[in-house]
């Protein structure tokens, strides 16, 4: 049996978020930093053939947890198909996706007799006018549809909302409204500093605003001891869904932390605040064998690091009482 894979600090890594491509055809504010993101040339990427056989690596190091994403991982033509070989591998046992949604009218149905079992969904603004502004695009009844078309075909259905400076408490109370009147998952999530120079610390906002302003307004119940989640999740009594609160920046969670990330170019991101990759492409392009790329991993996954720079805050915040909620993927 292959030994399971653990960090420098004794933390195991069981999930893993593949990103299958660069591309998106959103150009959301919150999203693209000022400077741009120039799209790799498609040889630089992996392969299909390639993200299978890292995942079939890692699941044999008990890797049981894939979430799928991008860039935008509906654009790919071969999605439908990549699901279903990752939800054949041994060992992956929950399979996910983060999606603009824009396409999943067409492709929620196919998507889970393909093998998928849960979708996470941005949804910009309740308001169609404002998540075009935020987006760019003109797409707020498509990713309404896809919601929709989304539990419809069975799927457990996440939103992501991210709560920044700027704009009134009503936007998190209709997200408060969409989780009690909807059986979905809104999860609320703190502003974080991953778009290089487009990060501006006054606009980020403690969750416990939101989360003090919801229970305000709501009986919530918790759902006991979240291990190594992400989200801290409450039910919404009386109500059809949940809500859920990530705060990375304020409240960190470093210490249970089981992720790893691997972008469409084969770089191993060890911690979603850090600069520092791992390119294992090389080695999925020489011919290696399984226990070789397991080595690989291993030799990466030792650098995690403890926590990530803002564990102890972010410098220059300026919280408000106001709160702009936008969303991203996640």
């Amino acid at each position: 049996m292959v030994e399971p894979m653990l960090d420098a600090y004794g933390r195991q890594i069981t999930y893993l978020r593949l990103s299958v491509t660069d591309q998106c055809q959103f150009r959301c504010v919150y999203c693209m930093p000022p400077e741009g993101v120039p799209h790799l040339p498609h040889r630089e990427l992996m392969t299909a053939d390639e993200m299978e056989r890292l995942v079939q690596a890692m699941a044999a190091m008990g890797v049981w947890r894939l979430r799928l994403t991008g860039g935008e991982p509906l654009l790919r033509r071969d999605i439908v198909e990549l699901v279903e070989r990752f939800a054949r591998i041994p060992g992956i046992t929950d399979l996910a996706l983060t999606t603009n949604g824009e396409r999943l009218p067409a492709l929620a149905r196919e998507l889970k007799r393909a093998g998928l079992q849960r979708i996470n969904i941005s949804l910009d603004s309740m308001n169609s006018e404002r998540f075009h502004q935020l987006t760019g695009v003109d797409a707020f009844r498509a990713v309404w549809d896809g919601i929709q078309a989304s539990l419809d075909a069975g799927f457990a259905v996440k939103i992501n909302a991210v709560a920044m400076n700027g704009i009134s408490d009503e936007e998190i109370d209709d997200f408060a409204r969409l989780a009690a009147e909807h059986p979905v998952e809104v999860r609320f999530i703190e502003f974080m500093p991953l778009c290089g120079t487009g990060w501006r610390p006054d606009l980020m906002l403690p969750i416990a605003h939101v989360r003090d302003r919801i229970a305000a307004r709501y009986h919530l119940i918790g759902q006991g001891h979240r291990g190594s989640e992400v989200a801290e999740s409450f039910v919404i009594d009386g109500g059809r869904g949940r809500v859920g609160f990530i705060a990375s920046m304020t409240e960190p969670f470093c210490s249970t932390c089981s992720r790893i990330r691997v972008n469409a170019a084969g770089k191993i991101q060890l911690c979603l605040f850090s600069a520092l990759t791992y390119n294992i492409l090389p080695t999925l392009r020489s011919g290696a064998s399984i226990e070789e790329i397991q080595a690989e991993v291993r030799r990466a996954v030792w650098q995690k690091p403890a926590s990530h720079p803002w564990a102890d805050g972010p410098t220059e915040a300026r919280p408000e009482n106001n709160a702009m909620i936008r969303i991203i993927g996640g």
